[in-house]
């Protein structure tokens, strides 16, 4: 999101969406010093579309900034109001949570997915590899699905069918070397950062592995919104070498469609973790590499992968999604679609203008 202001104490806040691609609730974040109303605060800031009416927004956790989604159509621009006022409750629509009575899981979702990241007390599989949880409903249901430790049976609300293993599951950056993906190792320490009706956030921190003899460790960060598929992560990489290849990738299961785009993949496959994947259907999954990372794709390890350089210490941003053919995703070519516009929306960012 670029943001220009005019200077000016103001309530009108525009988002302009230059791009051809429909932008459908897409977070913004606006600084409240940049709006700069007398007396605002996150106590008393609330948001309003156009007509008036209050939408939901979360404040950030350094009370600094709030949050808010836009839906702004291709080449065009949406009008909302900012001005001092009494804050609605809203519903919790992106949540998650450490999970001690599930062997040190880490559990996120949003209304449309969730999914799961593996604790230290967990002895296998040891990976950076997220695990894909499928949902047909827009309730939240991880805390539900631990509670009867049933969630591998669909009872009307999705289930967990996908096979993680040693690998990269559903979508993580790994160093690789050659046709060898290092894996990494679960998570040693976690921090949950906020919920709401628009964000939950999480940092993690990963122990020494080995990479050829060196010894690489790593942060990630996890951020997933309200009403998307695509989930925002962020890793860094530390070792005493300058700079290391890596690989963006997600294990291959049964494939049937696969799409390599630029800084982008997109493929579809049966379910996986499943006897009988013709009845649990198709798992889609997206993969987005921020572009300022030249890419290449391929397949390394029985993983679709993107492969590229980066230095020791930088941040690399990238993004995952997945979807369900029972819960929303039609079709591999509507996948291959949505990964595509997706993969152009993080490339060119709404723009907000305070007048």
């Amino acid at each position: 999101m670029a943001l220009l202001s005019c200077g000016s104490i103001e309530k009108s806040i525009t988002v302009s969406n230059s791009s051809d691609t429909a932008r459908l609730s897409e977070t913004v974040e606006i600084k409240l010093s940049d709006i700069d109303i007398k007396g605002l605060n996150g106590g008393n800031l609330v948001i309003k579309n156009a007509d008036g009416k209050q939408i939901p927004s979360q404040i950030s956790p350094d009370g600094n900034s709030v949050l808010f989604q836009a839906t702004v159509a291709g080449n065009s621009e949406e009008t909302f109001l900012c001005a001092k006022g009494e804050r609605q409750e809203f519903d919790t629509l992106a949540y998650s949570r450490y999970v001690p009575e599930r062997k040190d899981d880490y559990a996120y979702e949003n209304n449309l997915v969730a999914g799961r990241i593996y604790g230290p007390a967990l002895k296998d599989p040891r990976t950076f590899g997220p695990d894909i949880w499928l949902k047909c409903t827009d309730r939240l249901v991880i805390n539900d699905w631990f509670a009867t430790g049933d969630y591998h049976h669909n009872h009307g609300e999705g289930m967990d069918c996908y096979k993680v293993a040693n690998t990269l599951g559903g979508g993580a950056c790994a160093p690789y070397s050659g046709n060898t993906i290092f894996i990494g190792d679960n998570w040693a320490s976690q921090e949950h950062i906020c919920d709401g009706p628009v964000r939950t956030q999480a940092t993690f921190s990963y122990p020494e592995f080995d990479v050829n003899g060196v010894k690489v460790s790593a942060e990630r960060t996890l951020t997933l919104d309200a009403n998307t598929r695509l989930i925002h992560w962020t890793t860094v990489f530390h070792s005493d070498l300058d700079s290391i290849d890596v690989v963006l990738g997600a294990v291959l299961h049964n494939a049937i469609s696969r799409v390599d785009g630029e800084n982008f993949i997109a493929f579809t496959e049966q379910a996986s973790d499943s006897k009988n994947s013709e009845r649990d259907g198709n798992i889609s999954i997206g993969l987005v590499l921020d572009k300022s990372f030249k890419a290449t794709a391929g397949t390394i390890d029985g993983h679709t992968v993107l492969k590229f350089r980066v230095k020791c210490g930088e941040t690399i941003n990238f993004w995952t999604a997945s979807g369900w053919s029972q819960g929303g995703v039609t079709s591999p070519e509507e996948w291959n679609e949505y990964i595509s516009g997706l993969a152009k929306a993080v490339c060119s960012p709404l723009i907000v203008t305070i007048s």
